[in-house]
């Protein structure tokens, strides 16, 4: 009984510890970076772990020296390492203002339910054949494609317009769906924001055009239709919010509104917003094909030469037409970024890259760097980093 309960210690010990060590040290696959945002953000429970299994061998009395001293150190790792997102956090939080409340960390849950449970769904816009982004013939052509928005409602009816809040979903521009981010989407639609989910075309790539195109398409339908029935909006206090690949295409249709280069899929109407939200986006594609983030988890230089359709040493040009980088004026609308600073996936330096020319331009802006934040840690609703961006962006959504 007592070998049980000494190996038990360990083996708690053990996995607490190898999973703590996956919130600094890089994954070496896929799967292990998105257990890494678990670690990041739960990391409580690892370091209590840690604490249980050292409780355990006490309870277990007698363990040989090696194995009492190599549960020790598993344990002192795990504990330190689980503390360290939560440190930080809390600092950060001290820093801007914000009260973290542990017991929703406690009950955190993941944003992973999509497609969600929206209170309408519209169709924004009907597409024959292939897409006009694409630039290599495709046979045979496709069919008509219908794309949708999901919309959330706050409660009631609000009697004045609302702010309008689009989103975007990522997946690198040739995967993910709307509704992916869904309580997320609930919960701002419970602050009074209407919140539209875009669905835009993924396929055939490269898709830059189309992707932008539909993204200022479903702006100008929301334009178009402020107010009916079911809600009423501003239509010139509309932000776009996106996450990743969409966080990309969030900053390109702000930064590129009603230019002819980058047009709307559809026709007429204004396309321009008054705000942008960009989690965790590339911002300089030039850049980042230079300096790529990590290779075991994401061939980012791969996805993106499939978007634009040519690599860099292709067609340098587009790549860097692509960048929001490259498109802020001073005309360009406040921009909030959001970004961890252990993100694997796309290095936080994107944000400095956009900040700098934001801050040229004499655009306003605000970043929140989030220390040991993994790419997608706002899918961890109730987390400390999720209840640092919220009250970000609902600070600065409500600001302007």
């Amino acid at each position: 009984m007592r070998a049980f309960v000494s190996g038990l210690a360990l083996l708690l010990a053990a996995t607490s510890a190898a999973a703590a060590t996956l919130i600094v040290l890089p994954a070496p696959t896929k799967t292990l970076a998105f257990v890494a945002v678990l670690a990041s953000e739960r990391s409580a429970f690892l370091a209590g772990g840690g604490a249980l299994a050292v409780l355990v061998l006490l309870m277990a009395r007698g363990p040989s020296p090696f194995l009492a001293a190599s549960l020790v150190l598993l344990a002192v790792v795990a504990m330190s390492l689980g503390a360290l997102p939560i440190i930080q956090a809390r600092q950060l939080a001290r820093a801007r203002g914000v009260s973290l409340d542990f017991g929703r960390y406690l009950h955190a849950r993941l944003d992973t339910e999509g497609p969600g449970a929206p209170d309408r769904t519209v169709s924004y816009a009907t597409f024959e054949g292939p897409p006009s982004a694409g630039e290599r013939p495709v046979s045979p052509a496709p069919e008509a494609q219908t794309l949708t928005l999901d919309v959330y409602l706050p409660h009631a009816r609000p009697a004045t317009p609302t702010r309008t809040i689009l989103v975007i979903h990522g997946g690198f521009w040739s995967a993910g769906k709307k509704g992916e981010a869904a309580l997320t989407s609930r919960r701002l639609a419970d602050r009074g924001f209407t919140v539209f989910d875009v669905d835009y075309r993924l396929a055939p790539q490269p898709n830059w055009k189309a992707a932008v195109g539909d993204v200022k398409c479903a702006i100008r339908w929301i334009k178009a239709h402020a107010s009916n029935d079911d809600w009423n909006v501003e239509p010139n206090k509309l932000a776009v919010l996106g996450r990743s690949a969409g966080g990309h295409l969030a900053l390109m249709a702000a930064y590129t509104a009603n230019d002819s280069d980058l047009p709307a899929s559809c026709e007429s109407g204004d396309s321009s917003v008054d705000a942008v939200i960009a989690f965790y986006a590339p911002t300089d594609l030039e850049w980042a094909y230079e300096y790529p983030s990590n290779s075991r988890v994401a061939d980012s230089r791969a996805r993106t030469s499939a978007f634009l359709g040519a690599t860099l040493e292709m067609d340098r040009e587009r790549w860097r037409a692509l960048s929001p980088v490259a498109r802020v004026t001073a005309r360009s609308p406040r921009t909030l970024l959001l970004h961890g600073g252990r993100d694997q996936f796309i290095r936080p330096e994107h944000v400095q890259l956009l900040a700098s020319r934001l801050r040229t331009n004499g655009v306003p802006f605000q970043t929140v760097l989030i220390p040991y934040a993994q790419h997608a840690f706002d899918f961890v609703v109730g987390g400390f980093s999720s209840q640092l961006s919220e009250a970000a962006l609902i600070d600065f959504l409500r600001d302007g």
